[in-house]
């Protein structure tokens, strides 16, 4: 029997999951601002990994990035 090996997810990726699964789940609005700064301490975490996160959820197209104002949730389709 083939022995399986798991590779451990990289933070940003655990934390771009949590926030997907708050966004489909409506805790993060559509159209609201993401407090940086607050999910960190949150999620006991640096700025660096959640950046990464929301970049990842900006190519989704779950997030929208704005120079100089920070990420805001994009609107969600039901039918996804």
């Amino acid at each position: 029997m083939a022995a399986v090996s798991l590779t451990p997810r990289a933070l940003y990726e655990e934390v771009a999951e949590l926030l997907r699964q708050r966004i489909f789940n409506r805790e993060l609005t559509p159209g609201s601002w993401i407090d940086e700064l607050k999910l960190a301490e949150e999620y006991g975490i640096s700025r660096t990994p959640l950046r990464e996160a929301l970049k990842v959820l900006a190519t989704e197209g779950l997030v929208t990035m704005k120079v100089r104002r920070g990420a805001y949730v994009t609107e969600v389709n039901e039918k996804t």
